[in-house]
């Protein structure tokens, strides 16, 4: 474990991460500083960091300013121009889980890759808690209850048997020796080509995961996504592979309607996906895969099956919020680009008729695919959102022509309460981030749930 005594350290970035990773530092006898090139985080944090005694520098200060090491938050962008600085002149920059995983005293799981990453990885800890291990859940996870950020799991006593980590491509850009003895890429499609140069720039980020990791370590990949599967033949760490469509020789796999786990020459069926509270197809592959991140870090089938089989899923994900009249309410306002729009909106036609509500703030996507995906399986569609007309002309070009553009959300849920007939299933899946009408998918989740809950209230007067 690293030691923080008399270390000269500078945070960049006073987000959720950034804060988190003060309040460890302190405590452990860093010599913190703190900066953010924005003026309403300052103002916001100035309180807190007056209370710890961290001084806040301007972004010139700190440039100028003898730091050993600098702590590089997600939110700071490539190119930043204090954190050129700074690499200039030598000082050593690091992103927030690369400390926690020099200070955590316990085994790490990291998950990342474009979808499916929180659920993934909270049902591997819960995996990993029910067969009685210790285990903290946290990292980049927006879930309630498990929003709990990585330095903060690595420095929590008494201290855990292993760590659940979710980790987003941002966060891994400064990784040097985080080592996670299971270290999981789900799959990777395109998203934050508002932060990458393409696809190439983007894996390289995901791919930092395996980089420190041992012959001895554990890399779980997905077989069925093409990107994950080809980049994977590189990774030095032993493999584990999950897929709905073939056997691997070790890993997590679908038998018709079975999920069963190899692993060390022995095959053990764990659950059927008529047992789980989880209904969605991608899910039933996000639950392979945390079977093996969990077995790989010590879970027992015992363990794994009763986790697979009562976890109920994350809000903001494929969350039945309500049946009213007979149309089911759907929230999946975690859906941030195309590739988990369009899987949801498929896992639902394939049981209901889909209303589907879509659009917010674009990122920069191609949205083709999404748009053959949603003609097909959608009954309607209704748009919202700044970049709403991208999709829209996705749409019709792959030959959809039920189209609505609303200004807010809530007139697209009135009109969907309007148009959906029983039996129908009204989804939102935005495909987009929130941005604009909303500050983020938590909050344009919950809207969502207290309209739905609006609409449950006058169905029963």
């Amino acid at each position: 474990m690293m030691d923080l005594s008399g270390v000269r350290m500078l945070v960049h970035g006073l987000g959720l991460s950034g804060m988190a990773v003060i309040q460890a530092a302190v405590p452990r006898g860093a010599s913190v500083c703190a900066c953010d090139d924005r003026d309403e985080a300052r103002a916001a944090m100035l309180p807190e960091l007056t209370r710890l005694g961290v001084p806040l520098l301007t972004p010139d200060e700190a440039a100028s300013g003898e730091f050993d090491l600098c702590v590089v938050t997600p939110g700071v962008r490539p190119g930043n121009a204090l954190v050129s600085a700074l690499e200039r002149r030598g000082v050593e920059l690091i992103s927030e889980i690369e400390l926690a995983a020099r200070l955590a005293p316990c085994p790490i799981a990291a998950v990342t890759g474009t979808n499916g990453k929180s659920t993934t990885t909270v049902l591997a800890g819960l995996m990993l808690r029910a067969s009685g291990l210790r285990c903290g859940i946290g990292g980049n996870l927006s879930a309630e209850g498990y929003d709990l950020p990585l330095i903060t799991a690595a420095v929590t006593e008494p201290a855990d048997d292993a760590l659940c980590a979710e980790v987003s491509s941002a966060q891994l850009e400064r990784c040097y020796q985080f080592r996670p003895k299971a270290a999981a890429l789900l799959n990777i499609t395109p998203d934050h080509f508002d932060r990458y140069a393409g696809m190439d720039d983007y894996a390289a980020a995901k791919m930092r995961i395996f980089q420190a990791q041992h012959e001895t370590d554990f890399a779980v990949l997905g077989l069925d996504d093409p990107m994950a599967s080809a980049l994977g033949a590189g990774v030095r760490a032993r493999k584990l592979w999950f897929s709905a469509r073939q056997e691997p020789n070790e890993g997590a796999f679908l038998r018709g309607d079975a999920l069963v786990l190899r692993f060390e020459g022995d095959e053990q069926e764990f659950c059927r996906t008529g047992e789980m509270r989880l209904w969605a197809p991608h899910d039933w592959l996000n639950a392979a895969a945390a079977a093996c991140i969990a077995r790989a870090m010590g879970a027992t089938i015992h363990g794994i099956r009763e986790a697979a089989v009562t976890f109920p899923g994350l809000a903001d994900r494929m969350e039945h919020c309500a049946t009213i009249g007979g149309v089911r309410w759907i929230n999946s306002s975690m859906c941030t680009n195309p590739a988990a729009g369009a899987a949801a909106v498929r896992a639902v036609a394939e049981r209901f008729p889909a209303v589907v509500i879509a659009g917010g703030a674009g990122k920069k996507l191609d949205y083709a695919e999404w748009g053959e995906a949603v003609a097909r399986s959608a009954k309607r569609l209704l748009l919202i959102g700044k970049s709403a007309s991208d999709l829209q002309q996705a749409a019709e070009a792959a030959g959809a022509n039920s189209i609505e553009m609303f200004e807010t959300m809530r007139e697209a849920m009135e009109a969907a309460r309007c148009l959906a007939q029983p039996g129908d299933a009204v989804i939102l899946a935005p495909a987009m981030a929130s941005f604009g009408e909303f500050q983020n998918f938590r909050e344009r989740g919950r809207v969502f749930r207290q309209i739905v809950s609006t609409f449950g209230k006058e169905a029963e007067q």
